[in-house]
């Protein structure tokens, strides 16, 4: 497979190629009660943050982030020993989850990528985006920003965030999520999808 080389963001670029796109959601205890044993998440400190069904353990190591039936967000974190580490995420700061470096995800903005093709903090133009119906009655600019990324990202392969599985369903019904996309890196028509590239400091508003 063809890679493009690391991009270095000085204007608009269209990297070559076909990239492959896949997506990934919160996931949701309440989704999947099923399970014949109880797995403990806990953080760094091997505290436990949860006991939670294996079902939605499976889940929550497969999306990076997880509501549990209780209402708390829990985040990746890190891996120690081989022991998956996750966070609680304050809500204030971080409503759908963090990316990689402190970035706050945002559902259908935020995009994992590797970032050795892809620079983070940049926006990404997918032309195959444009027109998407969201929820709230509007449509999709076709505007991103690469601000996560994960060990299963790697060369041509985009990871697009969005709030839901059902979300993922809907939007595949629709015929919005295509398996292979083109990227436009730093177009200016996608400039003010910069403000979806937040680092949240107590206090400071969310980006709309």
């Amino acid at each position: 497979m063809f890679l493009a080389m690391p991009a270095v963001a000085s204007g608009q670029v269209f990297l070559p190629g076909q990239w492959r796109m896949t997506v990934y959601y919160i996931a949701t205890e309440t989704e999947h009660p099923e399970g014949a044993r109880a797995v403990r998440v806990t953080d760094r400190e091997n505290n436990t943050l949860a006991w939670v069904c294996d079902g939605f353990a499976s889940a929550l190591a497969m999306e990076g982030t997880g509501r549990t039936w209780d209402g708390r967000l829990l985040n990746w974190d890190t891996r120690m020993r081989g022991r998956a580490c996750y966070t609680e995420v304050d809500p204030a700061l971080y409503p759908w989850g963090v990316g990689v470096r402190g970035w706050a995800l945002v559902p259908y903005r935020s995009l994992a990528v590797d970032g050795r093709f892809v620079p983070l903090g940049h926006t990404v133009e997918l032309p195959a985006m444009l027109g998407a119906p969201l929820p709230d009655g509007t449509r999709h600019d076709g505007c991103f920003v690469a601000v996560d990324g994960g060990g299963a990202i790697l060369g041509h392969h985009i990871d697009l965030f969005l709030p839901s599985r059902a979300e993922y369903r809907r939007l595949g019904r629709e015929g919005y999520l295509p398996d292979r996309v083109q990227l436009v890196l730093d177009s200016p028509r996608c400039r003010g999808a910069l403000s979806y590239a937040h680092r949240p400091i107590p206090g400071d508003p969310l980006p709309r």
